[in-house]
């Protein structure tokens, strides 16, 4: 449990957050060794009506499915049917890689870890692009995005035969060079399939929803259409000047695995449960604890901070390690978080994109634990700008899942310029900066010839 103070203080400090912010409505909840020890339901899942959240309001999840979608790969291993390590090629022999050579060294794990070699692809957005158009704030929320009719998707199969006749080059072979891929996951859903003999979903139902007791838990949104406690969908206007309500839910076409999982907290810190215990739920064994471990370890160390797993990202706080996974599309901002050695598991659902989830939720677990704050910007570190030629950054990257983001150079540093908002980055090393936020940015170079750069998970290529 945690002391009187602690909550009050947690409770001030969350509410500041959530006013400053602008949020909507929020599900933040607290569990250690089981049992809950704090929670805070802020604001309204309809704020028209002003209705409360509760524990059991359906929030969207995005991409914390990814954890969903590996834990399902593992539970196929576990049962004999698929091995991580199987060449993808195996399953999908319709798949074209543009080189044949790294074809045969991909496998299931470098889907699950990011790993894959694939570039930032427009494919998942071909799959999303029905809804975006249908809805009336689409082109506000998500930019003009007009793909010819015939690359629009729905399908798996449609959208491995996309990336099948899709002009592109491999960032690196497998296992080498991490960036952040939705068709990757999407990719999975057709292994998953395939290796378990029935629908995506029903296997999900079987193997986890039902032996979970998970109520409210669905991928479609024709699902929740008629449930009552689902919130409503909301966003930031221009500048995040303000909050609009925006009904319109964003689906995949008929892709299930990147972010289409919809939940209740309660339903959720089921699942979080499940990991942290290693596979038990309370005395029922819904899969092997070396499974969990096998996902829940390090697959790929990232050049600009942090551990990716299967579907799982890893991090430190204080002299402990901390594992989960976060999402964020139109309506979601959301975090896990499992802190094994304190028998700590937590999560944060926000009814709109955009809000920083997993710094609140961290922020809220420092809180409890009384771990100061890291210091993560130390000008101690900082190399001297007069050794490194800084001009060689300066450029513009983009990816074409649409990401883009420009260097500049002023008064001798370095600006990474990003949807209008300039931010200083100090170097590290000769391919690593930092921001005084913390925030670091990994630039991929042969000699003076920068190629690319790792800004959060995903890969820019410098076009010019």
């Amino acid at each position: 449990m945690i002391s009187k103070s602690i909550k009050e203080k947690l409770n001030e400090e969350l509410n500041k957050t959530c006013k400053e912010l602008k949020i909507p409505g929020m599900a933040l909840t607290v569990y250690q060794d089981g049992n809950s020890i704090y929670d805070n339901y802020y604001g309204y899942r309809n704020m028209e009506e002003e209705l409360p959240v509760t524990k059991n309001t359906i929030f969207g999840l995005a991409s914390i499915t990814k954890s969903l979608t590996c834990l399902m790969v593992m539970k196929l291993e576990e049962e004999g049917k698929l091995n991580s390590t199987d060449k993808v090629i195996e399953w999908l022999p319709n798949l074209k890689w543009p080189r044949e050579d790294y074809a045969k060294q991909l496998e299931i794990k470098h889907l699950m870890s990011h790993t894959s070699g694939l570039p930032g692809l427009p494919s998942i957005h071909n799959a999303r692009i029905r809804s975006i158009m249908n809805d009336p704030d689409g082109e506000f929320l998500f930019g003009k995005w007009q793909p010819d009719e015939q690359a629009i998707i729905q399908t798996v199969d449609e959208l491995i035969e996309q990336i099948s006749n899709m002009d592109f080059e491999l960032l690196g072979p497998p296992g080498k060079v991490f960036n952040y891929s939705n068709e990757g996951f999407g990719m999975l859903q057709k292994i998953i399939e395939l290796a378990s003999g029935i629908p995506f979903i029903k296997y999900v139902e079987e193997k986890l929803f039902f032996p979970l007791d998970v109520q409210d838990s669905f991928f479609l949104t024709e699902s929740i259409a008629n449930k009552e406690n689902v919130t409503e969908l909301y966003a930031y206007k221009e500048k995040q000047s303000g909050v609009f309500h925006s009904p319109a839910w964003w689906d995949v076409g008929d892709i299930y695995t990147n972010g289409s999982w919809k939940t209740s907290a309660e339903d959720l810190m089921k699942f979080v449960e499940l990991l942290r215990l290693n596979g038990d739920f309370y005395g029922k064994k819904i899969i092997s604890e070396n499974m969990i471990k096998k996902m829940t370890s390090s697959a790929f160390s990232l050049p600009n901070g942090g551990d990716y797993g299967y579907g799982i990202e890893i991090n430190s706080i204080g002299e402990h390690t901390r594992f989960g996974h976060g999402g964020s599309v139109k309506g979601v901002s959301s975090n896990f978080q499992v802190i094994g050695e304190k028998g700590i598991s937590a999560s944060i659902l926000i009814n709109m994109a955009d809000v920083p989830a997993e710094k609140i939720l961290v922020s809220v677990l420092n809180t409890i634990l009384e771990i100061p704050a890291a210091d993560l910007f130390n000008k101690s570190q900082m190399l001297s700008n007069k050794s490194l030629d800084l001009s060689i950054f300066s450029g513009l990257y983009k990816s074409g899942e649409g990401n883009k983001a420009l260097v500049s150079i002023q008064n001798n540093l370095l600006y990474l310029n990003r949807n209008e908002l300039a931010t200083c980055f100090y170097p590290i090393s000769e391919s690593d900066f930092i921001a005084e936020t913390g925030e670091r940015i990994y630039f991929s170079r042969n000699g003076d010839n920068v190629t690319s750069v790792l800004i959060g998970k995903r890969v820019l290529e410098k076009v010019g």
